[in-house]
């Protein structure tokens, strides 16, 4: 009988140990594949980059390559800064939102200075009364890394909708490209400089 309650005992035992065995190992696991995750997590967040537009992430950008990285960046601040500023609706709130609240943060006087012009010569109260809606088309764009700041020339088209017409219009504009603090105004750390419109000539009508 005592052997039996020993025997019993030891079993009891043995259960015991291959349940806090189990246990540990399990708690093992699950911290190594925890570490794992957050190191990939980790990784993956460094070698993400963010095109910002007002405050919202409008492109997320994986490379391993931050020379790369910059170089999406700062084309992609080119090409959302003519986005801003030349589509167009008939409407003065969505002028003003696009290029007063943002398009003139990502660049220097001398995009204010062509939004004064325009202005002037009453573009963009023609554009409103006339109910013409512009999209713009990017065809292209160069831009010198060789040397900072970086030249670029923006090639590309605007599209301009009246009624059931469509004229097309030449839009190439070329300036430098810097890497500027960032601000609540300008999440992308980029700044557009020394900018002027070289041709917005007429190309064709439909």
């Amino acid at each position: 009988m005592e052997y039996k309650i020993f025997n019993d005992i030891s079993k009891s035992e043995k259960k015991s140990r291959k349940i806090i065995f189990f246990s540990i190992t399990s708690v093992l696991l699950i911290a190594i594949a925890a570490m794992h995750y957050v190191y990939k997590t980790n990784e993956s967040v460094k070698n993400s980059f963010y095109l910002i537009d007002g405050g919202q992430k409008v492109a997320t950008i994986r490379v391993k390559d931050f020379r790369k990285a910059v170089d999406i960046l700062t084309e992609g601040h080119i090409s959302l800064f003519h986005q801003l500023f030349f589509s167009i609706e008939p409407d003065w709130e969505y002028i003003k939102r696009n290029i007063e609240e943002k398009a003139l943060y990502m660049i220097d006087r001398s995009g204010t200075k062509v939004y004064n012009d325009l202005l002037n010569d009453n573009y963009f109260e023609s554009v409103v009364m006339s109910r013409y809606r512009i999209e713009v088309e990017m065809d292209s764009m160069n831009i010198d890394y060789s040397k900072y700041p970086y030249k670029f020339m923006f090639h590309g088209k605007q599209k301009i909708f009246y009624k059931r017409d469509i004229t097309y219009r030449k839009l190439i504009t070329k300036g430098y490209i810097e890497e500027t603090a960032v601000s609540p105004n300008n999440l992308n750390g980029m700044k557009i400089i020394d900018w002027s419109i070289v041709n917005n000539d007429d190309i064709s009508k439909n």
